[in-house]
C-alpha cells in the first residue's frame, strides 16, 4: 500500500481486495449547481485532511437528475473507520466541512460481496434501482454489516432514457495500490 492519494475521475473500484468496509449513501441537493458544490466540497475536505493508510477511496457520483449524489467510501476495515471517526480532531475537521455543505444521515455500512457479470462492455453509468432494460453490464452486490441487507449497484453501458436515476463519476480521492516489484 502507498500513502499517495490521487484524484480520480473514474468509478470506484468495486471488489478491491483490500476494502473491508464500503460506505454507501445517497444525498439530495437543491439543484445541479448545489450538487457540484457539495461534491467538490466533500472531496476537497477529505483531500485536505490527514488520512490514515486504512482510508482507501471516496467517490462522489453525480445523479442524472441534477440533484442526487451517490457517495461511496472504502476503508480497509470497519474498525479502522470507527477509530478514525471517533477521533475528535477528525470529527471537527470533516464533520464541520461536510455539515456546512449538506445534511445527511449516516451511510450504510457494507462489505463487497460479489459481482454478477451480465455481459462485456464499457461502463458509462451506475444505477441503484433494479434494472433489466438490456443496458446492464454487471451487478455489484454489497452485504450490510449485520448481513440483513444487500445493496446492489448496477453498471450500465448507457446513461439511460432519463426515467431512472443513473450516476456518473464526478470526483474521487483514491489510495492507489503500489505495484509489486520483482526481485531479480
Amino acid at each position: 500500500m502507498t500513502n499517495v492519494l490521487t484524484e480520480s475521475l473514474d468509478f470506484p473500484e468495486f471488489g478491491r481486495p483490500d476494502a473491508g468496509l464500503v460506505l454507501i449513501s445517497e444525498w439530495s441537493t437543491e439543484d445541479a449547481a448545489h450538487q457540484r458544490t457539495v461534491m467538490d466540497g466533500v472531496v476537497d475536505a477529505w483531500a485536505a485532511t490527514p488520512l490514515p493508510e486504512s482510508f482507501l477511496a471516496r467517490h462522489c457520483l453525480a445523479g442524472s437528475d441534477g440533484r442526487t449524489i451517490l457517495n461511496i467510501a472504502q476503508w480497509t476495515s470497519a474498525e479502522s473507520h470507527r477509530e478514525f471517526s471517533a477521533d475528535p480532531a477528525n470529527q471537527r475537521a470533516l464533520g464541520s466541512a461536510v455539515a456546512s455543505l449538506i445534511t445527511a444521515g449516516p451511510p450504510g455500512r457494507y462489505a463487497y460481496d460479489r459481482v454478477t457479470a451480465v455481459r462485456l462492455g464499457h461502463v458509462r453509468s451506475l444505477g441503484t434501482a433494479p434494472s433489466d432494460d438490456g443496458s446492464v453490464l454487471a451487478r455489484h452486490h454489497h452485504r450490510s454489516e449485520d448481513g440483513k441487507v444487500v445493496h446492489v449497484l448496477t453498471a450500465h453501458d448507457d446513461d439511460g432514457d432519463g426515467t431512472v436515476l443513473r450516476f456518473r463519476p464526478h470526483r474521487g480521492l483514491v489510495r492507489r495500490v503500489a505495484p509489486v516489484r520483482s526481485r531479480g
